[in-house]
């Protein structure tokens, strides 16, 4: 049995008939075996190419002899081209210093191959790390992050040399995949048929992995569990709830081996598994929404009559711990000071942000997805901020400042040159929204690089969050009616806002010294 027998992909026929249609698809510059970036019809390559500084030219395919195998390379980074999924620095800049190493590797190691999905991932890549390595080439990298400790930490990672090679086999593996994107083990959200408040485009999670379960059959059992929650719940969500129940699958298997159906499950287990989280050290909110996902399961298979259901409740509310009346996680002051006196040292859109965060404690994808024209003013002159809650699926429209207002206008008028494609105010380069760990990310580089510190001394951690608990607890602070302060947030209901309900021990002091004095 071949390789590809093995992981659902289609017949070698199927194959060669996509071959053929992909040789069709890729006509004029793309059907050369050298691509020139002087000569690429593709916008991002006319603009780098004015690069004098520019040293890698050419991809030159012809290094690989083997035909079908030279279709399928070329037609990886046409694909990825043509799609907005790279543009032309990835491809000769980034991939272009790595891509000829790769390129003689599979010349010499599958000169006869008629497709690469014929040999495994696996041994590809074990073969070509030990091909890398023999010729003197890193085949790992250092990279450097900032950890939750606020600790520079680095962090081994494959090199491109690697990465290119494995991108290159997984994109095959998905393309000729034999079935919908359903069958596969790992679920790609843009493949598939989901509405557009299921996907939060200010999320790098793009997948839904299945793969790790030792169990086959409760595998199936939660895939078909997942696309059901997909009618509902978020895709975010749904990529939580696979990883939890795998989590408890797996604990099954390794510690019930007995237990095949979930009509086998009793209070034995589950009671070993309740102490295995508890044993974790994890926040009693974290074993509350492990539990909730759990029965949520057995509550389905029960009510929708699966044909493998519980055969007696197994969850009780007992089973859920206590959860502590949770603070508002505001910034201090003391913090707020220090991060305004160093926005300058931020990339201009992030500074921006930060301000009209600061303002309107608007959560971090409503942030993220602020659009062009979201800036409202009425006959008054005063300026209001519309912006789309993800979470309550409504729009939402708050007073803004005129200071604030004019930071949008700046940067609206910058976007709109820059951009002209993208509705967003703050695009990447693709036009799609910035992503949340960037906005995430530079803040807390800032705090490491400039010493920003609570009042103990230590390094501050920033949470996007956060700022939405700020405006809240200061408005309460100064003073402002809860109603209003809900109405500000787009609360659905008073007891979202009443957390924010926490008194500063600074206003605390100046009233209890006022009532004193009254006394």
């Amino acid at each position: 049995m071949n390789a590809s027998s093995k992981r659902k992909i289609i017949s070698q026929s199927e194959i060669s008939k996509k071959i053929a249609v992909m040789n069709e698809e890729m006509q004029g510059f793309w059907a050369n075996n050298s691509w020139d970036i002087r000569k690429c019809p593709h916008p991002s390559a006319i603009e780098l190419s004015k690069n004098p500084a520019l040293r890698n030219r050419w991809v030159r395919f012809e290094r690989v002899k083997n035909l079908w195998l030279r279709t399928e390379l070329k037609y990886f980074y046409f694909y990825h081209l043509n799609n907005g999924i790279w543009n032309a620095k990835t491809v000769w800049i980034r991939k272009g210093t790595v891509i000829n190493k790769m390129l003689d590797f599979l010349d010499l190691k599958y000169p006869s191959i008629t497709s690469i999905t014929e040999v495994p991932i696996e041994k590809a890549m074990t073969e070509y790390r030990t091909y890398l390595t023999k010729r003197g080439v890193r085949i790992t990298t250092t990279n450097y992050k900032i950890t939750a400790n606020q600790e520079k930490t680095p962090v081994k990672a494959n090199s491109y040399y690697v990465t290119n090679l494995k991108q290159f086999m997984e994109f095959y593996e998905n393309f000729y995949f034999d079935g919908e994107e359903w069958d596969k083990d790992v679920w790609d959200r843009r493949n598939l048929p989901l509405p557009d408040d299921k996907v939060n485009p200010t999320q790098y999670e793009y997948t839904i992995n299945f793969k790790g379960f030792r169990n086959t059959y409760f595998k199936q059992l939660v895939k078909r569990y997942c696309k059901l929650r997909l009618n509902v719940d978020s895709f975010s969500y749904v990529s939580d709830i696979a990883q939890r129940l795998k989590e408890f699958f797996n604990f099954l298997d390794m510690k019930f081996k007995q237990v095949q159906r979930v009509h086998q499950l009793t209070r034995v287990e589950i009671e070993a598994y309740l102490s295995e989280l508890n044993m974790m050290g994890i926040k009693p909110s974290t074993i509350t929404g492990r539990i909730s996902i759990l029965e949520g399961l057995f509550s389905t298979l029960l009510r929708l009559e699966w044909d493998d259901v519980p055969s007696k409740i197994l969850i009780y509310s007992e089973d859920y711990p206590k959860i502590p009346r949770a603070k508002p996680r505001f910034i201090d002051e003391f913090v707020l000071e220090q991060l305004n006196s160093h926005l300058d040292k931020l990339p201009e859109y992030i500074a921006t942000m930060t301000m009209i965060v600061q303002e309107c404690g608007m959560r971090i994808s409503e942030l993220c997805t602020l659009k062009k024209g979201c800036l409202l003013e009425d006959k008054d002159g005063d300026f209001f901020l519309k912006y789309y809650q993800w979470k309550m699926k409504k729009e939402h429209i708050v007073p803004i400042s005129k200071e604030v207002a004019l930071l949008i206008k700046v940067r609206e008028d910058k976007v709109s040159e820059e951009f002209p494609d993208s509705e967003y105010l703050f695009p990447r380069k693709d036009g799609s929204p910035l992503k949340q760990e960037t906005f995430r990310g530079e803040l807390n580089k800032l705090a490491y690089e400039q010493n920003i510190v609570d009042k103990s001394g230590e390094i501050y951690r920033f949470h996007a969050h956060a700022f939405r608990h700020t405006v809240g607890t200061r408005m309460i602070n100064n003073g402002m009616p809860q109603h209003i302060v809900q109405k500000f947030l787009g609360h659905e209901s008073p007891e979202m806002t009443s957390r924010y309900a926490h008194i500063f021990d600074e206003t605390l002091k100046a009233d209890t010294l006022i009532s004193l004095m009254k006394l």
